[in-house]
């Protein structure tokens, strides 16, 4: 523990937390309590009886702790190895054994409900299921199907098919199957025709996510078909449960009759001719509105002897055929709204309704994990959207380019502890330089300008003559004051987001008067200014190499909920091979180029940073924002544009490159009346 004894003490002597506490030392227990608090050493103690009148026991005895050790005492109790990560209760007697504070218990709780290692490695019963959400009822034969791959299978067949394709009617529950060699997405195309050939083609197909099925190949398929493409949520097959159901049946088939290696239409035959459950009827009952004759109605003919049945006329055929299927739709209907009911009341009595909010973090359960003691979660994700009632959008915290769809019962919800920032002075090492935060230009106050320009000393003395004097003639662009350009704007869309405040970092006193001195000359250039609003993000500062400090402001929250700017970055390989092309080369290094764009309304209180001397806000674009390199390049590109036969760019830096001096100073003259 960092507290020593008389930093202890002074604390319990003026945390406001144990007032009460220090009026009641010394009274002993009264009103109906049955502890007492008593001074010792400087300290407060509380005094509980454990014992009743027969039995009495010697006082438990509790140091009573101020506020600010608490959470050192909290991670000693639940975060250490030998305390084991246990639950509130078991933290809770671990603590109160030696220690007491107010709302103890509620600290407890809240400290193991936020822990992150605990809400990774879950429990049973963290995540309780949602409740289930039929599906709807389809009346017309093949106007949604289901469709889904088995295999592969352990033995192919002898003409080497090693999958199958199944595809069935959501309406009939009419099984089709089609053995294919692969499942790449032209192959499980060829087989989807095969089938549609012979029912129709559907108007709904619903299938997971797998690559043959979300592939541009399949959906241009559909697109041409008039199907519109329905899927799954991943790892959850219970949305396309009557495809599974089936595939589960029909690997059972395959397994049954593995020796006598039957083909696959005879076992489409035995599932088509039995009914449902859900619907009362079989497959084949459904689709064709008579029951299809099978080996046993063939044993019977033969016992009872051929009878002929008498024929019908076609009219009178349709006719009675259209009633009968009629007859059907209306019990099917009522057979699959009972077997819903059933199953959603007995699937719902451990279910429990919930939702997410757009932007709230969650974690995900891991779909597979190669051991036991692996953790059973992974994140957090931050939801983007909510696609229907029971399905969500998910982005990583860290990286937000991947969106990946997932079923409530995937998801449980992440809590975020406090941030706890401690400040640390330590000095500079090689790991310093990588502090993953983007640092704001430094503002020396040294002059700046045309003499400060560094000339090649190979150029000669006339070529750097007449590099001066072109270098004259635009020496406006070297002043030390940024500018403001109006070919761009920079903004930061956060749509449904609340504004995000976070406290002032913990500054040292050895840094504090540096850090006043950056505030001081960016409010001098106008590049802040002091702000309002409900935005704050905050600063630190992190020792460099040199000596020096380097000023950062923390945006990595801000960043998480940003709308990604996804215009293309240069590659740098491709820009070595452009300007490898020139003999003279040129590089103009466009020094506070962010601070030359100004942002909009709108994200310029989102650009505010709090520090132990007030909230400021940018006027113009700062470092470390999400977007800013894609907005910077942007505007570079648009700057260049016309010019790419002699110039490129890297964010902030640009080569110009020609092959004759006399083209190059040409070049150059360009290049600067365009900045």
């Amino acid at each position: 523990m960092g507290s020593s004894p008389a930093t202890l003490r002074h604390q319990t002597q003026t945390d406001p937390t144990l007032e009460r506490y220090r009026d009641r030392a010394g009274q002993g227990p009264g009103d109906g309590r049955d502890d007492s608090i008593e001074w010792e050493d400087g300290l407060l103690n509380r005094y509980t009886n454990r014992g009743d009148a027969q039995k009495p026991r010697a006082p438990h005895k509790q140091l009573i702790v101020p506020q600010a050790p608490r959470k050192e005492l909290l991670r000693l109790a639940h975060d250490i190895p030998l305390a084991g990560h246990l639950g509130m209760a078991k933290t809770r007697h671990r603590l109160t054994r030696a220690f007491f504070w107010p709302r103890l218990s509620e600290d407890v709780r809240e400290y193991c409900r936020t822990c992150p290692t605990c809400q990774k490695t879950g429990k049973t019963g963290d995540h309780p299921k949602a409740p289930l959400h039929p599906m709807p009822i389809i009346q017309e034969p093949f106007s949604r199907v289901a469709v889904d791959i088995i295999g592969p299978l352990p033995r192919p067949s002898a003409t080497g098919k090693r999958y199958i394709l199944t595809v069935v009617d959501y309406a009939t529950r009419y099984p089709e199957a089609v053995a294919l060699s692969n499942i790449q997405a032209d192959t499980v195309a060829d087989g989807l025709l095969q089938v549609f050939s012979r029912v129709g083609f559907p108007q709904e197909i619903l299938s997971d996510q797998g690559s043959q099925f979300t592939a541009e190949l399949t959906q241009q398929l559909w697109r041409l078909c008039g199907v519109k493409a329905l899927h799954s949520a991943p790892y959850h097959p219970q949305t396309n449960r009557l495809c599974e159901r089936f595939n589960g049946t029909l690997k059972q088939l395959i397994r049954a009759y593995t020796q006598e290696r039957k083909d696959l239409p005879h076992l489409l035959f035995a599932y088509r001719e039995v009914p449902q459950k859900s619907t009362g009827f079989s497959p084949f009952e459904l689709l064709y509105g008579r029951r299809v004759r099978g080996p046993l109605d063939l044993v019977q003919a033969q016992w009872e002897g051929g009878q002929e049945a008498e024929g019908l006329p076609a009219v009178s055929y349709v006719l009675e055929l259209r009633e009968r299927l009629t007859e059907l739709t209306a019990m099917v209907q009522g057979n699959m709204q009972a077997a819903q009911a059933q199953q959603k009341a007995w699937y719902d009595r451990s279910a429990r309704s919930r939702s997410f909010l757009v932007g709230q973090k969650v974690l995900v359960l891991k779909p597979q994990r190669q051991n036991k003691l692996q953790a059973s979660w992974q994140g957090p994700y931050r939801v983007v959207t909510q696609v229907g009632e029971t399905t969500y959008v998910v982005v990583s915290c860290t990286d937000t380019r991947i969106q990946r769809t997932f079923h409530v019962n995937m998801l449980k919800a992440y809590h975020e502890r406090p941030e706890m920032v401690s400040a640390i002075c330590a000095p500079a090492t090689e790991e310093a330089e990588q502090f993953p935060l983007v640092d704001l230009p430094r503002i020396d106050g040294r002059p700046s300008g045309v003499e400060q320009v560094q000339l090649g000393e190979g150029l000669g003395p006339h070529k750097q003559e007449q590099a001066r004097q072109l270098l004259q003639e635009h020496q406006e662009l070297f002043s030390a004051l940024p500018g403001y350009t109006s070919r761009a704007v920079h903004q930061v869309e956060t749509p449904g987001q609340r504004p995000l405040r976070q406290p002032a970092y913990r500054l040292p006193e050895a840094v504090r008067e540096s850090m006043q001195a950056e505030i001081r000359e960016m409010l001098e250039l106008g590049v802040i200014e002091p702000s309002a609003s409900p935005w704050a993000s905050p600063v630190v500062l992190v020792p460099k190499k040199d000596g020096t400090t380097r000023f950062c402001v923390d945006y990595r929250r801000l960043n998480d909920c940003t709308v990604t700017d996804a215009y293309p970055m240069p590659r740098v390989d491709e820009l070595l091979d452009q300007i490898s092309q020139g003999h003279f080369l040129t590089t103009v290094d466009l020094c506070k180029g962010y601070w030359q764009i100004p942002l909009t309304e709108e994200a310029t209180p989102k650009s505010a940073f709090i520090t132990p001397f007030g909230l400021y806000q940018f006027r113009v674009m700062p470092f470390g924002m999400k977007n800013a390199p894609a907005t910077f390049q942007r505007l570079i590109d648009r700057l260049l544009d016309g010019l790419q036969e002699f110039a490129c760019s890297y964010l902030d830096d640009i080569a110009i490159y020609s092959q004759t001096w006399e083209e190059h100073l040409h070049h150059l003259g360009v290049v600067f009346a365009r900045i």
